[in-house]
């Protein structure tokens, strides 16, 4: 049998973007052919038969539904699986499709993952019924046999009009004799032949064997062959009776039902098969592995078995009508072990019918998916909640105490930080510090619930050693209480067998007396926090209005200290957004955003951390960072054959700066990354601050071969003065001009000026913060060159190929 790797996938597009992006995910695990049109994947199935079809329904000229409805019209293409891929979601669509004879269909954008299992399964399934059919069909086939009679004495040889055509010879054309039946038989059988007739002569016994013919011109058959010899009263041979029956069929029956019985059994997948009833006639050994129950337990036992009790009757009594009207059912189980355990499963039941059309058996086939599934509710879990306390993660604790501020509701806010906290994870370890936490957790839970109450109060982890409670109606005195006695408990407990014993200082603030926006709230608690560390940690204190002098340098100092943890434990990684042309609607380059993540995982957007960084002589080595990880990747996709370029912004004070451009040219050599498809971008103002130094920078960079583009330009539109000295080979056209650029016919006219110079001195222009389809149809007849901004795509993680925006040529 064919691996997956060896099945082919035909995919029909009118859309070459989406037949890249289909043919670059399944090109892994199968062989993949393309065609632009119906008309052309029609003439592609005549000559050669796909495995499967992935169909587009919206095609000019000839719709995916006219390309399956002629396929499926056709004997020799109706079996072939067909799943559509397409935009459209309305349910009278779907139906169509799947009355048409589809057997899936996928809507767009879709999930890569979810694409490539439907696929799998899709595949297995149709190579698992179509041994099925062969087998049952073979198995059902009448025996071609012929009979012969061999005259000893005269040693003539009489057979029958069958055992000729078994031959593969016309009776007026050739006399068979024992000599041209041995003559017929397989070199590589002959002997074993002769011996068995031999010894049936001497032995005076009946023989049965297998064996092999050779047929006229090319070919051959297994034949099973039975004879035995009639002797006279002396006990001589007189003739030998004997009947010869083509099993080729068979034989080759016989070995595909072995290879197929193998995969079944050897699969990772759970196989299992009942009667028309639904009673399990057959399981496989994973089937037994994994749901504990043996082949003897199961065997005769109905599938509601492995129920859950969690599913509706109706949903049981879906599937049951989809099966039993002679569909497939496909879909996802919870289902529960012989142990109590449960367990998920993406499934396919698929009937089987008998040559009367009958149902007989059920084939359930079925992938585990419970890993999946956990990972799914892990993530949902974790979007809220911190992994180690349960408590609510820092961005939802913020949203949710942002929506009391905004209410205009009062309360307090307690934020605690255990002191030394570095040292129990340096000298017990993370997972020690994470029990920590946890047990914090519990007495800020115990001790707000003793004094206060359940009710109105939220509770949340803010950073590594840090846990925050907000709590409604109660007055900054009452919110110190709780915190005292917080600390107090923390102080007197003995933390597990390692006797660790450690102190917390707290901060409370009252809102909205000391605070009436959210991020003052919390830099203010922040330097109670600080205030109550000051004298010698292990303190409660109550923000005061003299504290805001050291609010605003404890905040410096704890930004500074985020970005340098952030440098330390490389949670710094560029982002990217797609930039496209808007003369051939492609996607040519991406600019690279920075992006932090904190302890927890949150991103944390540039706006937060890019300007702190440069006052406080951080952004050299953040700029390092992000540069040298999108020069890397540049690399990497020019090994894999996407020669893509990249925009890097770098901050004006590395203008004149030697070192960072030594730095540049050492990274680029480094990497193998072709230069010209490295594009670095300053501000306009920052450019035109010191213009010499600009230049020179500018030379030197298009002296290692990159390109340079300048951003936010428009702002100081006296600069086009410059352009150019500069020799720039972008200009980045500033938001201000682009947001509502269909609203503003100043705006369009200075847009048009700008793209009149540019393109004067052969410099490209972008289009930024392109955010509504109005704005996108103006920027063409304008001269923009090229276009960015969420309408196109938004930042992700990786670059991505796939566009929001349509075609708005």
């Amino acid at each position: 049998m064919e691996t997956l790797k060896e099945a082919l996938i035909l995919l029909v597009d009118d859309n070459s973007k989406n037949l890249q992006i289909l043919g670059h995910l399944l090109a892994k695990q199968y062989k993949t052919a393309f065609a632009r049109d119906g008309q052309k994947a029609l003439e592609f199935v005549q000559r050669i038969h796909p495995d499967l079809i992935l169909l587009d329904v919206m095609m000019p000229s000839m719709s995916g539904f006219e390309v399956c409805a002629q396929l499926k019209s056709c004997p020799k293409t109706q079996n072939i699986p067909i799943i559509f891929l397409t935009a459209k979601t309305e349910t009278e669509d779907m139906v169509k499709g799947f009355e048409l004879g589809a057997v899936d269909y996928v809507t767009k954008p879709f999930r890569k993952e979810e694409l490539l299992a439907r696929v799998q399964t899709h595949i297995r399934l149709k190579r698992a019924e179509d041994l099925l059919k062969q087998g049952l069909t073979e198995a059902q086939r009448l025996a071609h046999m012929g009979s012969w009679i061999w005259d000893i004495q005269q040693n003539t040889l009489t057979c029958s009009d069958e055992a000729y055509q078994l031959f593969g010879l016309a009776r007026h054309e050739f006399d068979v004799t024992t000599e041209t039946f041995i003559a017929a038989v397989h070199p590589e059988d002959r002997e074993f032949v002769r011996q068995s007739v031999k010894q049936a002569l001497s032995k005076q016994s009946p023989y049965n064997i297998e064996h092999r013919i050779v047929l006229p011109g090319a070919g051959e058959r297994i034949v099973h062959e039975r004879a035995e010899v009639i002797f006279d009263e002396a006990g001589n041979p007189v003739r030998m009776l004997g009947t010869i029956q083509d099993i080729t069929e068979r034989k080759q029956l016989e070995i595909e039902l072995k290879k197929l019985s193998r995969i079944i059994e050897e699969s990772i997948n759970f196989v299992f098969i009942t009667d028309a009833e639904g009673t399990i006639e057959y399981v496989n050994p994973t089937f037994e592995r994994f749901t504990g129950y043996t082949r003897d337990e199961i065997i005769g036992q109905n599938p509601r078995i492995l129920n859950s009790g969690e599913a509706s009757r109706y949903f049981y009594e879906d599937l049951w009508k989809t099966i039993t009207s002679g569909k497939t059912w496909s879909g996802d189980f919870k289902n529960r072990k012989k142990n109590g355990e449960f367990y998920w499963v993406k499934g396919l039941i698929s009937p089987i019918k008998n040559e009367k059309d009958q149902i007989t058996h059920f084939l359930a086939i079925q992938e585990d998916i419970s890993e999946k599934i956990l990972a799914q509710q892990q993530a949902r879990y974790l979007a809220t909640y911190d992994r180690t306390t349960g408590l609510l993660n820092r961005e939802k604790f913020i949203e949710a105490l942002n929506e009391y501020i905004s209410q205009g509701d009062s309360g307090i806010l307690i934020l605690t930080d255990i002191d030394g906290f570095k040292i129990i994870n340096e000298v017990y370890g993370h997972n020690m510090a994470d029990e920590f936490l946890t047990h914090l957790s519990k007495i800020v839970i115990k001790t707000i619930v003793e004094l206060y109450g359940k009710n109105q109060t939220i509770l949340g982890r803010l950073g590594e050693d840090e846990i925050a409670a907000a709590i409604l109606d109660i007055s900054g005195k009452k919110g110190w209480e709780i915190a005292e006695h917080i600390r107090k408990t923390v102080e007197s407990v003995t933390f597990t067998d390692e006797a660790i014993r450690t102190t917390l200082s707290a901060g409370i603030i009252e809102f909205p007396k000391h605070g009436l926006t959210t991020q003052e709230v919390l830099s203010r608690v922040d330097a109670a926090v600080y205030r109550a560390k000051e004298p010698g940690k292990n303190r409660c204190h109550l923000f005061l209005p003299e504290d805001r002098d050291i609010e605003n340098i404890h905040s410096q100092f704890r930004q500074k200290e985020r970005i340098i943890r952030a440098l330390e434990n490389d949670r710094l990684t560029p982002w990217f957004q797609p930039i496209l042309n808007l003369h051939d609607q492609q996607i040519h380059h991406y600019e690279s955003l920075a992006r932090m993540y904190d302890e927890t995982g949150n991103i944390i957007l540039p706006g937060s951390f890019i300007r702190p960084a440069e006052e406080i002589g951080l952004i050299n080595a953040i700029d390092r960072r992000i540069i040298q990880q999108v020069i890397d990747y540049q690399a990497k996709y020019k090994q894999q054959g996407q020669n893509l370029s990249f925009t890097m912004n770098i901050s004006g004070k590395h203008v004149g700066d030697e070192q960072f451009l030594d730095f540049l040219s050492t990274t680029i050599e480094q990497s193998g990354a072709d230069p010209q498809k490295l594009i670095f971008e300053i501000t306009e103002t920052a450019a035109v601050r010191d213009l010499e130094q600009a230049i020179k920078f500018i030379t030197a960079l298009k002296e290692l071969g990159c390109r340079f583009a300048l951003d936010d330009f428009g702002v100081g539109f006296t600069s086009f003065v410059y352009l150019k000295e500069m020799h720039v080979d972008f200009i980045k056209i500033d938001g201000f001009f682009i947001r509502r650029l269909h609203e503003h016919r100043y705006n369009q006219g200075i847009v048009r000026a700008m793209t009149a110079v540019a393109k004067e001195m052969e410099i490209k222009t972008i289009a930024e913060f392109v955010e509504c389809e109005e704005t996108m149809r103006l920027l063409k007849p304008l001269g923009v060159d090229y276009a960015q901004g969420f309408l196109i795509g938004k930042p992700a993680p990786q670059p991505t190929f796939i566009c929001n925006y349509k075609d708005f040529s």
